[in-house]
């Protein structure tokens, strides 16, 4: 249920567009994040910091765009939530000397200082990425480019980035002895 909740927003947001246009998606997909939010209350799930960011953007750059009726409002919104969580990372590094992942994941996961951080910072620069790649795609390319792009690109290429992330901990877990007793 709780995947249902994480991806209702983004396939809201296609359908409505496919049988609607930009305005009724972009109406759409705030109300979808609204749901979320209340449906993950709901289940006692915990709300993270990205999903207030995401949900804030939500509302004030589809706010902006159902009021001017521009769509550029709405296309930028994906680069300032991916600039939003690279900024994110980096405060936390400078500010707390420690990896948000770290903060988040470090009781899972077992990593060495050097991995945190490699992570960590190999994370920004994917965010920067996918802000600089949204950004042209925006502005150089149709409303269903981006649209697309938007829906499969940036899904696509977080998993990806997940997978490549997740073999980055494995190489460099350190309690793997502990994690084979747990098996048994």
């Amino acid at each position: 249920m709780l995947i249902v909740l994480e991806y209702l927003p983004i396939v809201l947001f296609f359908v409505f567009y496919l049988l609607g246009d930009i305005f009724i998606a972009t109406g759409v997909l705030m109300l979808g994040t609204i749901l979320q939010i209340i449906g993950m209350k709901f289940m006692r799930e915990p709300i993270t910091t990205r999903h207030w960011i995401i949900m804030w953007a939500v509302l004030i750059f589809g706010s902006i765009t159902l009021f001017l009726r521009d769509e550029w409002f709405v296309k930028i919104k994906v680069t300032v939530i991916y600039i939003a969580i690279a900024l994110f990372l980096l405060i936390g590094m400078w500010w707390k000397k420690r990896s948000p992942l770290q903060s988040m994941l470090g009781s899972e996961i077992n990593l060495p200082l050097f991995a945190w951080r490699r992570l960590t910072y190999a994370w920004v620069i994917f965010a920067l990425a996918l802000a600089v790649t949204n950004l042209y795609i925006a502005e150089q390319m149709s409303l269903d480019a981006w649209v697309n792009f938007k829906v499969f690109g940036t899904l696509g290429a977080t998993l990806i980035f997940s997978v490549f992330s997740g073999a980055y901990m494995f190489k460099h877990h350190t309690d793997r002895e502990k994690d084979a007793e747990e098996i048994e």
